[in-house]
């Protein structure tokens, strides 16, 4: 399959994506659903959901250009004979594995467990380089009503520490699943493959957009729970769980399963962001990232890309920050952070809830609650000590502040999601 160029067909939204009120990333990044990213030598590439399956690129991580499909076609002939009705790929995932790169789609309809998922490679990303060709091998994995207690969509390749290929995938029904592929190819299953159950939501079924990676001792299951695709009204949000064992069993902070209906709250909507969710994790020795969509509220709900710092507790447990900037890449500063920066005024929340005003004194004091807390900066973290009911102990909030210091995120140890911006009061 040859690389076409987009903007034959969507001249609009090359338009409405050309500008963006947004302080982070700029360019192509309207009407993107379901994003995954990858980087090839300076250059970093998404792939969404979309006719043909759309495909963008930056050198920066912050101005985005919409460079062609990876199909000529809407959907692939062979899965266009399979599904009729379908008339866009959704949801795949971008990886590189045995000199190749490897990207898994999915074709469906909505609502329908009719589904497949195939698999394009190719030895380049650069639609420049002498070697660049997709070629498409078809079906992958497939489900049907009434046969499969599964739905084969949003693919997910991930290595075990043995460097064998298993795919993850799955949305609504029993939940997330995970096989085993063919180590020489990844084209299939392997023979008499069993097929893990992983994660599930009893009794609410939303789950979808598996995420799953390796880092340190465990691996790290990303999920995304509740419903995308309503605009503004999307609840969408990410949870996550890990496990030392590549089929699990996956827990949350709190020892939950997922596969009962556990997982640990990554990102939730707030402010004018709506329904985060459906994304994908890149680990990079400059800083590992994640890419999802959410709804812009002050766009009309359009489902807009954005692109985060992914950030580890001291016990392993993920966080993501602020939108990235010019100034809140790492690579991008040198600056150090020091107390006398992080003084002033602040929207502080806890689990993505309404955001209250604390101030961080000079004095190490927070002049917020009517029992005295106090703050520090070791130059690392910052830790907010707030006191308990009954003064024993004290909740204890550990947080990275971003390195423009306008923005700081943690968790405390019962787990929950810490988010801080400074404030800045709009002139009159």
């Amino acid at each position: 399959m040859r690389y076409r160029r987009i903007r034959r067909r969507l001249p609009g939204l090359l338009m409405l994506a050309c500008c963006s009120p947004l302080a982070a990333q700029q360019g192509a990044i309207r009407h993107v659903h379901d994003p995954v990213i990858i980087r090839q030598a300076d250059t970093y590439y998404i792939f969404c959901s979309g006719p043909g399956v759309p495909v963008r690129r930056s050198g920066d991580l912050l101005n985005w250009e919409l460079i062609g499909c990876v199909f000529d076609e809407d959907v692939p002939a062979w899965a266009k004979a399979e599904i009729p009705d379908a008339n866009h790929v959704w949801a795949p995932d971008i990886a590189f594995y045995n000199g190749r790169f490897h990207l898994y789609y999915s074709v469906s309809t909505p609502g329908s467990q009719r589904s497949c998922i195939g698999l394009a490679t190719n030895r380049t990303l650069d639609p420049a380089g002498p070697e660049f060709a997709w070629v498409d091998h078809g079906k992958v994995l497939e489900s049907f009503p009434d046969r499969m207690d599964y739905n084969a969509i949003d693919p997910n390749l991930v290595l075990d520490n043995e460097g064998a290929p298993w795919l993850a995938f799955g949305s609504f029904w029993t939940g997330i699943k995970l096989v085993r592929l063919d180590r020489d190819t990844a084209t299939r299953p392997v023979a008499g493959a069993t097929i893990h159950a992983v994660a599930a939501r009893p009794g609410s079924l939303a789950i979808e957009g598996v995420f799953l990676i390796r880092k340190g001792e465990h691996y790290y299951l990303f999920a995304s729970i509740e419903h995308c695709c309503r605009g503004v009204a999307s609840n969408y949000r990410i949870i996550v769980g890990r496990s030392r064992a590549i089929t699990g069993p996956y827990l949350d902070f709190h020892g939950r399963p997922m596969l009962d209906g556990g997982g640990t709250l990554v990102l939730a909507g707030y402010g004018e962001w709506r329904g985060p969710g459906h994304h994908g994790v890149w680990l990079d020795p400059a800083g590992d990232l994640l890419v999802h969509h959410m709804y812009d509220a002050r766009a009309n709900g359009v489902s807009t890309m954005q692109i985060r710092p992914l950030l580890w507790t001291a016990d392993g447990w993920p966080v993501v920050g602020e939108p990235i900037n010019a100034d809140s890449l790492p690579s991008r500063t040198t600056r150090r952070i020091t107390s006398s920066d992080l003084a002033g005024t602040w929207r502080h929340a806890v689990d993505f809830g309404a955001d209250e005003y604390i101030q961080l004194r000079p004095d190490g004091r927070i002049n917020a609650a009517a029992i005295p807390s106090e703050w520090a900066w070791d130059g690392e973290l910052l830790k907010l000590h707030w006191p308990r009911a009954g003064g024993e102990d004290r909740w204890v909030d550990s947080c990275f502040v971003a390195p423009d210091g306008q923005s700081y995120v943690g968790r405390n140890q019962n787990g929950s999601v810490i988010r801080g911006i400074r404030y800045t009061p709009r002139e009159p």
